[in-house]
């Protein structure tokens, strides 16, 4: 399906300026600011059938007509996309909600979410010809870029952290990246990232510089949308620490409605970790995002102290009516076993933490303020990426020796 992309627009000046060079940060010539992807909305409404969008190949390029890459052949896929929208009716009972559903983003090549932005950013620069890119992460997005890279021959520099997981580390460095550990926090890995950047010409695919991961993140919204017969549900909880997910949602919808495919906004919901909640804190105080103390938490990548696109987030929970969250990690934690012991869903504990929230308040609140709502809890990313800490929560399992009576007694407990 071709792109109906007309160019990248400034978000002050709304005027269309060149699309694609993209070996310079994306920056509006008048503005200096971040500008967004402008798409020819009435051809689409002319053109692209909804009901006529192909359910195969399965990958977020079935939505070609609202991404930027001009020609397919530059497409870099690992068949992202397409996860699946699990309604979650045990839990759901237990949680006191009638209609919850699991946004299931460990199904993606790499177990993230992170996927979706990483195959449009590397299908849009292999189109204008960049040179290499580079990324500070605490382990997803680095794991979907260093994968990306290596299949569409782009080199990419990737600046993990000291408590970067051994399972992230090992699938990045697998693809024959250049990867090293920065230490400090993301801020720090982020702003050495721009350094070398500059430096080496290189594309910096962090958010707000990159756009073009909202872009690929947008079509969880569209996914969300054709899995509920293109009904808008009435609230959306995002695991957040970077705030991508959320710009990338909230522009999702904001298309759907534009092309007149389905009718009203959910409730964007930010979910973050107590000890490091900079949005949260933001949107409960009315003042802009300030930087966080250093902060080690045990739900990998919910770290961000210091998110450049937070305020904007701000902006788009107060105007959707979302609210925020904050859980513990020991309740990040208990969630995703209960996800997994219920439904059979193995996520991090960070993707865990919108069942986190309604455990929080007890099912009798959450039936009375929410239990009639059509709900989406967004599970950013795979169990199979963090396994040291929850390893260490389950135990090991008991040894025995070859013998029913062995069994026996174990199984008791005895």
């Amino acid at each position: 399906m071709k792109s109906y992309i007309l160019g990248l627009r400034c978000p002050r000046c709304s005027k269309d300026h060149v699309n694609a060079d993209m070996t310079t940060d994306p920056i509006c010539p008048i503005h200096g600011e971040n500008q967004a992807a402008s798409y020819d909305i009435d051809a689409i409404k002319r053109d692209v059938d909804r009901d006529g969008i192909p359910s195969t190949p399965k990958s977020i390029w079935r939505w070609g007509a609202l991404l930027p890459v001009r020609d397919h052949a530059n497409v870099v896929s690992l068949f992202e996309g397409d996860t699946p929208l699990f309604h979650v009716t045990r839990l759901g009972d237990r949680l006191g909600l009638q209609n919850f559903y699991i946004k299931d983003e460990s199904c993606n090549p790499t177990g993230s979410f992170k996927d979706r932005g990483a195959s449009v950013t590397v299908s849009k620069s292999r189109e204008v010809g960049v040179k290499g890119l580079i990324l500070a992460s605490s382990g997803n997005a680095a794991t979907a870029f260093s994968a990306y890279s290596a299949r569409g021959g782009i080199p990419f520099y990737g600046f993990l952290r000291d408590e970067t997981s051994a399972v992230h580390r090992l699938q990045t460095s697998i693809y024959g990246n250049r990867i090293f550990v920065v230490e400090g926090d993301m801020v720090d890995g982020t702003q050495l990232a721009g350094e070398v950047a500059k430096k080496r010409g290189l594309f910096h695919c962090t958010q707000p510089y990159n756009l073009y991961r909202a872009e690929g993140k947008k079509t969880i919204a569209f996914e969300i949308c054709e899995a509920l017969k293109w009904e808008v549900p009435d609230r959306i909880l995002v695991p957040t620490s970077g705030g991508t997910n959320v710009l990338a949602i909230y522009q999702g919808f904001q298309e759907m409605n534009a092309l007149g495919w389905v009718k009203g906004m959910p409730a964007i919901d930010v979910v973050q970790i107590a000890e490091c909640a900079p949005i949260v804190h933001a949107w409960k105080s009315g003042e802009p995002v300030k930087r966080g103390r250093k902060q080690t938490i045990k739900s990998t990548g919910l770290g961000h102290p210091f998110p450049a696109a937070g305020d904007r987030v701000v902006q788009i929970m107060k105007a959707t009516g979302g609210v925020g969250w904050t859980v513990s990690d020991a309740e990040a934690f208990e969630a995703a076993r209960l996800l997994a012991r219920a439904e059979g869903l193995f996520v991090q504990p960070a993707s865990a933490t919108p069942i986190a929230c309604f455990l929080s308040i007890g099912a009798e609140q959450a039936r009375k303020a929410y239990g009639n709502q059509v709900i989406i809890g967004i599970a950013t990313g795979s169990g199979k990426n963090q396994v040291d800490e929850p390893l260490a929560e389950v135990g090991r399992p008991p040894r025995i020796v070859k013998s029913l009576a062995a069994f026996e007694a174990a199984d008791s407990g005895s």
